[in-house]
């Protein structure tokens, strides 16, 4: 693991300028029908939830298009929520999309069992994991009893990293330079703005529809003052229990809460949706907004005079005892098991990493994501704010140890574990709109319902030959370093 870190502090150091910035096409001039020899018109459907590349991976499209005159793609875009809901009832009726994601919150392993996707191996040509850095392809995550089934989108940051418009500081009498380090900063400035704003701009906006967003703000945030929880486990990573009810979590959502009875919230907070959000903070609406690297490019492409900050997640007043949990493998893009066109989907997947298109190429110098494509990064990493933003997310994270890849047999429990409801997105999503008080109780709750179903599912792993305990979700880790 610290090899693999060493390898990309030092890619996203190292900044090429000879040939950045080209988007002329490496293709065009390619013979029509080179890559498959037919003559048939097919259609691919490919859909996904990535808004921020929808520019990059249109153009991708047409210059795949243009090159492959067999080939039609039908392209869909959708909100995070609209996709899970969207593609669940497509795959029901029989009628999945070729090429599709992983929906959040869903384990690989469970929707493999259920025949959703066909294993890429045989598809993709044979060289085509060894153009990725480093561990990318772990069995548990994208790979399942060997066989690959999905390809992660981009190499994973953390996407809780606090973006602030410089220049609502200065309105506000404060330092752009100093953006907040502790809970209690952070709320003081956002009220400070508030107060500045008068109704023109307002302290803090999320898209307050969407659970994830809460959830991951409830996990990373906690996590600094050593919650353990993660994205990889419904218990602690470092107890093998439920956090949700201890001092880092109760805090983080005393912390949302006071910013939501200060007023520092804008008013449309809680009836949008990410990306509304970041139009109205690129707009000037507010003056925080808890988001990912993906905004970068947006706010490039559609806000060019606005004045960005970048700052890490804010730890307790107490201080920071743990870190955000980082990963590099993932779960993302998959052939549909029901394709028609699998061989002809595989190398649409294909040519989305390749470096003889653009799409890699323009997310990363549009300042989209990070490339998991060797070398990508080193060549096109050009963009100021996407350096700052790694800087920012790689302060407060560390690679942390994740139960599936080190004890394979876990995964019989993630395919027993049902999800508890409401679960803590939904809690925090409530705390900020005012309809939960007691912030302690609630939380008391979600980990005790945690606790039952994780030994429920423990208990029938095993029944099934699992052969597992709580001690493989339950780590000897130093948070505060890369596992």
């Amino acid at each position: 693991m610290k090899k693999l870190i060493s390898i990309l502090l030092v890619t996203l150091m190292i900044f090429t300028l000879a040939g950045c910035g080209s988007k002329d096409s490496d293709n065009n001039d390619k013979p029509a029908n080179k890559e498959d020899g037919t003559t048939k018109k097919i259609t691919l459907k490919v859909m996904d939830w990535s808004d921020s590349s929808k520019t990059q991976k249109e153009a991708f499209f047409e210059e795949y298009m243009k090159n492959n005159p067999n080939i039609n793609i039908e392209y869909t875009c959708l909100t995070m929520d609209q996709y899970k809901n969207t593609v669940l009832s497509a795959i029901n009726s029989g009628d999945a999309p070729d090429l599709f994601p992983l929906p959040s919150g869903m384990d690989l392993g469970t929707v493999v069992k259920e025949g959703w996707f066909t294993p890429l191996d045989g598809l993709v040509s044979d060289g085509f994991k060894d153009i990725f850095i480093d561990g990318v392809f772990k069995e548990g995550v994208n790979v399942i009893d060997g066989k690959a089934y999905s390809v992660p989108e981009v190499l994973q940051l953390p996407n809780s990293i606090i973006f602030y418009n410089k220049d609502l500081f200065e309105k506000a009498g404060l330092d752009p330079e100093q953006p907040p380090k502790t809970y209690s900063e952070l709320r003081d400035y956002a009220k400070k703005i508030t107060e500045a704003g008068n109704g023109d701009f307002y302290g803090i906006i999320e898209g307050g529809q969407q659970v994830n967003r809460w959830k991951t703000a409830a996990h990373d945030f906690s996590a600094l003052g050593g919650s353990g929880m993660s994205e990889f486990s419904p218990v602690s990573l470092l107890t093998g229990e439920s956090s949700y009810a201890d001092k880092a979590m109760v805090e983080t959502f005393e912390l949302f809460k006071g910013m939501a009875e200060d007023g520092s919230y804008h008013p449309s907070t809680m009836s949008i949706r990410a990306p509304e959000a970041r139009a109205l903070f690129g707009a000037g609406e507010a003056a925080f907004i808890i988001q990912g690297v993906w905004c970068i490019g947006v706010w490039n492409t559609n806000n060019p005079d606005l004045d960005l900050g970048i700052a890490s997640q804010v730890a307790s007043d107490n201080g920071r005892t743990g870190s955000v949990a980082m990963a590099t493998a993932n779960a993302w893009m998959g052939v549909s098991a029901s394709s028609e066109h699998p061989e002809e989907a595989a190398k649409l997947l294909e040519a989305l990493y390749s470096t003889d298109y653009n799409y890699q190429k323009d997310c990363v110098s549009d300042g989209v994501f990070f490339s998991l494509v060797k070398g990508v990064n080193d060549e096109y990493l050009t963009n100021p704010l996407l350096k700052e933003f790694y800087d920012a997310a790689t302060a407060t994270a560390s690679i942390a140890p994740n139960p599936k890849t080190e004890n394979q047999a876990t995964s019989q429990l993630f395919l027993e574990y049902n999800d508890v409801s409401p679960a803590v997105g939904d809690l925090l999503q409530g705390t900020v709109a005012g309809a939960i008080n007691d912030i302690e109780g609630s939380l008391k709750g979600l980990s005790d319902k945690i606790n039952q179903e994780f030994d429920r599912a423990l208990k029938a792993a095993n029944e099934k030959g699992a052969n597992i305990s709580k001690d493989d979700f339950k780590f000897d880790w130093d948070p505060m370093t890369n596992y």
